[in-house]
Order: structure tokens, then sequence, then C-alpha cells
């Protein structure tokens, strides 16, 4: 009898804790499993209820090469609660044709060991075969001829910048594939650390993916094959107009260089240098709002939860803004006041995903209307949003397509103003603030605690009695 009540109460006390921890889901997950060789496999970490991006440090796969990696943010509020999904995605590259068998594996993560399944990916010969997917033709500036076999580069993908436009940061080690040397790194965190205190100016918003290993990747450079070791990369976005200068820095090898005898072998620390960089910022054309406007590409979705209501009925507007840019920076859209309608300050969403290439996402303003009388109007009058577009170099306006229709007589709000106004924000001032709204979920969770508290009690009783 005692050990069937302990068994229904460990049962009973395992399925609240179930419940629980699963608000908090860890999961692995695969991209698509029939791809072609210019198409990348990926596996990614989603995690629930994370405000930090942890690190993440992908298992290598037989005859795959790891790529580029992506972390993707996704920040909504759902009934008042901040809701953050962290996603972190790495690529996988096949050099042929063929069936790939990702046998299981297990990621730490947070202090959590997740475990992953075996599985097969396909990969089907891509329509265009006269390229490698292994393999990439880079632009390095800092390579003039091919006489270098190794060089440290810090290089970035655009020389000329608007102020708060983005551009790519990369340092990697470039190391010829018949380069007359053998080398390890020596040292590496406490250089990489150094390097990166000189490298990042003080005066950009920085974009950082996370590197939290060196990868090995094959690439060609001016007709001649190297293997780089990249080492940072992020997107910055400079916040003043001073120029951007990423001075030279050094990275110390461990080169092993054979001696005058036979099988003698020396090790000597040898340093490489970089040469400086300079981003030239620009500011932008003169405009009144020059200095708060978002820069980049963008494009606006909208969406009316109903384009027919009555005075007094109220009507969510959705306001998305979605391109490529500083999305975290994106400020909301101006909105002309009107007496026709009273909107509420916005909820605010975003999804962000950070890669070396770009930062693309989108940042949406939901908001309540209420429209006081009967007519016809164009939300053109009410919502635009300015920015500057670095592909046509001007100020563009998003401006919403959308039409309200109001039918029946105009809304009056007599009960909550004393002077017969008709704004919902009249009378504020008296009404009690200090009442505090009820969180079903925080007492559901601490009814919850209390009652794996008094399991717990009642197990150890049984127990000793």
């Amino acid at each position: 009898m005692k050990l069937y009540a302990l068994l229904n109460i460990f049962l009973c006390f395992s399925s609240i804790s179930l419940a629980q921890s699963s608000e908090n889901l860890v999961t692995i997950e695969y991209g698509s499993k029939n791809l072609t060789l210019d198409q990348p496999f990926l596996i990614s970490v989603v995690l629930r209820d994370v405000e930090t991006r942890p690190s993440v440090i992908f298992p290598e796969i037989k005859d795959l090469e790891k790529r580029s990696k992506s972390a993707t943010s996704s920040v909504n509020t759902v009934d008042g609660r901040k809701v953050v999904i962290q996603t972190i995605t790495q690529e996988y590259y096949a050099k042929k044709a063929g069936n790939y068998l990702i046998p299981e594996f297990t990621l730490a993560v947070n202090n959590l060991k997740l475990r992953s399944d075996e599985t097969m990916v396909v990969f089907a010969k891509a329509g265009d075969e006269s390229g490698n997917a292994l393999e990439e033709n880079v632009a390095v500036t800092e390579v003039e001829d091919n006489s270098q076999s190794v060089f440290l580069s810090v290089q970035t993908d655009k020389k000329e910048v608007y102020i708060r436009q983005g551009f790519a940061v990369r340092i990697s080690l470039y190391i010829a594939e018949n380069a007359p040397v053998e080398m390890e790194f020596y040292r590496f965190n406490e250089q990489l650390q150094s390097i990166l205190k000189a490298v990042r100016p003080v005066n950009c918003w920085e974009e950082n993916i996370g590197v939290e290993e060196i990868i090995k990747r094959k690439v060609t450079i001016r007709g001649r094959k190297y293997a780089e070791y990249n080492m940072y990369q992020a997107r910055l976005f400079p916040i003043t107009t001073e120029d951007i200068v990423l001075p030279s820095v050094k990275l110390d090898m461990l080169v092993t260089e054979s001696g005058g005898a036979v099988n003698v072998e020396k090790k000597l620390v040898r340093g490489f240098y970089s040469r400086p960089v300079t981003v030239v910022v620009r500011q932008l054309p003169d405009h009144p709002l020059r200095d708060q406007v978002a820069v980049g590409q963008y494009s606006l979705k909208e969406r009316l939860s109903s384009d027919l209501v009555y005075p007094g009925e109220s009507v969510r507007y959705m306001f998305k803004v979605e391109g490529v840019g500083n999305i975290t920076a994106i400020p909301a859209p101006v909105i002309q006041a009107s007496s026709s309608f009273d909107i509420y300050p916005p909820e605010v969403s975003q999804v962000i995903k950070r890669s070396y290439q770009s930062v693309v996402g989108e940042r949406t303003f939901n908001y309540f209307v209420v429209p006081r009388k009967d007519g016809e109007f164009p939300l053109s009058r009410y919502f635009h949003w300015i920015y500057f577009d670095v592909e046509k170099q001007n100020y563009d306006t998003l401006t919403s397509a959308a039409t309200l229709e109001v039918r029946g007589d105009d809304y009056k709000l007599a009960n909550l103003s004393l002077s017969g106004s008709s704004g919902l924000y009249d009378n504020l001032e008296n009404l009690d603030s200090s009442r505090e709204t009820i969180d079903y979920k925080k007492i559901l969770k601490d009814l919850t605690n209390i009652l794996i508290v008094l399991l717990l009690v009642t197990m150890i009783w049984v127990f000793r009695k």
C-alpha cells in the first residue's frame, strides 16, 4: 500500500514538472533533406523564452563541410507577455551528389544535453555543374598577386557607406594549399580578444553572429586555392559620420620548420599582420528627419482586422516594415493626429536574421484604432514611414494603402468625460492606476509550485511512516 502511494505521488510530481519544463523547450530541427549541390543542409537549435543567445558548437559530419552560421531572434508580445525565440542555424555543403547519413549526435546548450537521432539527406546534381559547391571565389583586396602563401586579412564588403548603413567585417587567416609550411594556432583565445578590442569601432552598432569555433573552408583567390580559417564576422552600422578605421592587427602562429639535419624540426612563433582598412562614412542628404530615419531597403505590409466598422468599435491595424538594415533601430511610423480616430500606442514585435551577408527581418507595429465618426478614411492620411533608400540614394516613404469604412452614428463617450468630450483619453487623471492587473499565469505557476512542495512533504511523510 505504501509503495502504491509513493508511485502515485512520484507520477503526479513528474507530470507537473514536465508541464512546467515544456514552456522552456529547446529543440534541434533539420532543414530540407532533399537538396541540390548548391543548397546547404541546415541544422538549427531553437530556444524559447531565452533572452541571451547561447554558444553552440555544431557537430562535424563526415563528407559534409561546415560553412556559414546564422542567428535569428523573434520577439513578440502574447497576452501581455514577452515571448522570445532564438534560432541558431549551421550550414553544411556536400562535395558530390549522393545519400549522406547524418549520425545521431549530442549538443550542449545552456547546460542541457540535446540528442538528435540519425537521419538521411539526399544531395542531387545541380542544374549548373560548372562550379564546386565547396569552393568559393573570394575577393580579398590584400592579395594583389599570388606571392603570399599565408596572410591575415581584415576585410569589409564596402569601402563607403552612409551613416546607419550596414557593412560586413570578416577576420580570416588564409593558407595556400601548396604553402611549404606547417603551422598551428598559438594562444589563440588570448590573441583573438586583443584583436577584437583593436578592431571593433566604438561608434558602430554591432550585429554579431558569434564564432565559437574556427571553421576551415576552401576558397579560390585570384585563381589560387587557399584554406580560410575564419575567426570573426559581423555587420556594423556606423552611428556617427566619423570614418571607420580598422587598424593593422597581428596574429602569432606556431610554425614548424625543418632543420638542416634529417628528421630535425624546429617550432618557432611567427607573426602575420593584416593591412589597415578604412570605411568612409557619408552623411545623409538634407532632410528634416535625417538624424532619425532608418537607412536600408524596406517595404511595407499592412493588415486591417476589419475594413468596415461602426463608430466606437475598435479595429486592429498592423503596420509591418520588413527588409535589409538595422532592424532593431527601426522607429515607429509617424502618425498624423486626427479628431476622427483614437489611436492607441502600438504593440511592437520583431524578427531578425543575422548573417555575414546581411541583417534582414521585420518590425511590426500593431495598433488599436477606434473611429469616432462615420465616413470613409484612407489610412494614408494617418500612417506613413520615412526612410533613406541606400540603392536609390534618396528618401522614400512607405504609406498605407488601406481604407477604413465607418458606418453609423458618431461615437460619444459621455460616460468617460464629465465635460462631454468624446476623446478616449479624456478624464484619465481620475482613473485609479494603482489597481494591479491580475496575472493568471503567475497565480497558476505559484499554485503549481505549492502543490509540488506539498507532494514532496507527503512523499517524505509516507516514506518515514
